[in-house]
């Protein structure tokens, strides 16, 4: 599939959000966990939310979707498994969580095999394994890379270990999963990144009552995490995705206009509504009443130098806007950007480049320097950030930008063609 997308001078409209992926994907596991019925209200629907849907499926919760809700029935621990081999496509937040549930199953003594999509398989998991190993289960890389496809035998038992925290989503596995088993642990993390998604999940936990300490010595974060403990069934409502909502908030921003984005909540923990205040501070006209956020574009932004470390999904968007600010703008301390679906700081490199962007690339991170964009053919490396991303760049630059694997959207955001055209971009999606 392609995306084209026109030069649009003038966005007004609104809009109404789909939920986060990252909360969603976290109350689909808890609810798994827990014995009895749990409701997410406001849930995501996108490719990586039903690879999650399908894998808990698999190890025994029974979820069914009501609109824009989504009904979960569990029996809670041990888990179920109906099949010995499991799969979670190109989805890592599925993939990582997932692994430590391997070890809370009946029968655990019975190998299972966690594949996924080839995209997935280049993705690291190596420090996540090593910690399980240390945590009582015995899991390997069957090709001896680190990666998927692995296999998984033994209990989740608890204990001790290190845990690289390049991305969070290693830990926030454990603290998920940590609770239920039968001894206490302790988590010493090194080099923690992506802090906010660590704190939505910490969120989660105390909602639920669970009992775990936190605290930081010599630049390492260690957690004790108390065993035997249980999940109980919840009706949560899920908010907005503040990662899809950045490609409309850089939008209206880019442009003239007034867009009203409606749905996001500045109080929830997502790490990516930092790009609100980043914007301000470039000179951006944005207010925020309750759930309401008002845009109003064509205000001059100022470029700046931005700490991405918490916000690696940003980085697509905010090289975009870099684009358009004045001077220079630095996005730095986000290495871990190179792990995700694509290689993001190399990818927007080469794509705003194409698109007549002075571009420099870092080893962590990006410079981007006012440029006058133009259209062309551009490649989105299956990444629906850096699609998404380039689709508002094709909003600002001279002519007709083309981005190709633009069905990769579907991994968030599915409906973001029909929802940027609400607010009146000119994009379309056709067959390639």
């Amino acid at each position: 599939m392609l995306i084209i997308a026109k030069k649009t001078n003038k966005l007004d409209g609104q809009a109404v959000l789909p939920g986060s992926k990252s909360q969603t994907i976290r109350g689909l596991l808890l609810a798994c966990l827990a014995d009895g019925q749990s409701v997410l209200r406001n849930a995501l629907d996108c490719s990586d939310t039903n690879t999650a849907i399908n894998v808990f499926g698999e190890l025994g919760a029974k979820i069914s979707k009501n609109g824009h809700d989504l009904e979960i029935e569990s029996f809670g621990l041990p888990l179920l498994a109906k099949t010995n081999r499991l799969r979670t496509d190109n989805s890592g937040i599925t993939t990582r969580f997932v692994m430590p549930l391997l070890g809370l199953r009946q029968n655990c003594a019975q190998e299972i095999i966690l594949d996924c999509a080839e995209q997935m398989r280049q993705r690291p998991t190596k420090p996540l394994l090593e910690a399980l190993n240390n945590l009582g289960m015995r899991v390997a890389s069957l090709n001896n890379d680190g990666a998927c496809p692995i296999s998984a035998t033994n209990e989740l038992r608890g204990g001790s270990s290190i845990i690289d925290g390049l991305t969070s989503q290693y830990l926030s596995a454990l603290l998920f999963s940590l609770p239920c088993a039968i001894n206490d642990s302790v988590l010493m993390v090194e080099n923690l990144h992506e802090r906010p998604y660590v704190e939505m999940t910490l969120a989660w936990l105390d909602e639920q009552r669970i009992k775990y300490e936190h605290k930081r010595e010599n630049k390492k974060d260690i957690f004790t995490i108390y065993g035997r403990q249980k999940y109980i069934a919840f009706d949560k409502n899920i908010p907005a995705d503040f990662s899809s909502a950045s490609y409309l908030i850089a939008g209206g921003v880019l442009r003239f206009g007034q867009v009203e984005l409606i749905g996001l909540n500045m109080n929830d923990q997502q790490g990516d509504k930092r790009l609100v205040k980043i914007l301000r501070d470039m000179g951006a006209d944005i207010t925020v009443e309750g759930m309401k956020m008002t845009i109003k574009g064509g205000r001059e932004l100022k470029g700046a130098v931005i700490d991405c470390n918490d916000i690696p999904d940003m980085v697509p968007t905010l090289a975009v806007i870099g684009a358009h600010a004045q001077g220079r703008t630095e996005l730095v301390n986000v290495r871990q950007a190179r792990i995700k679906e694509t290689d993001r700081i190399k990818s927007m490199y080469e794509e705003l480049s194409r698109m007549g962007a002075r571009v420099e690339e870092k080893d962590d991170g990006l410079i981007i320097y006012q440029s006058d964009l133009r259209g062309a053919p551009v490649h989105g490396h299956n990444d629906h950030r850096t699609i998404m991303a380039l689709a508002v760049a094709g909003l600002v630059a001279e002519g007709e930008t083309i981005i190709d694997t633009a069905e990769s959207i579907n991994k968030t955001f599915p409906k973001f063609v029909e929802t940027m055209n609400q607010i009146g971009a000119d994009i379309k999606m056709i067959n390639s």
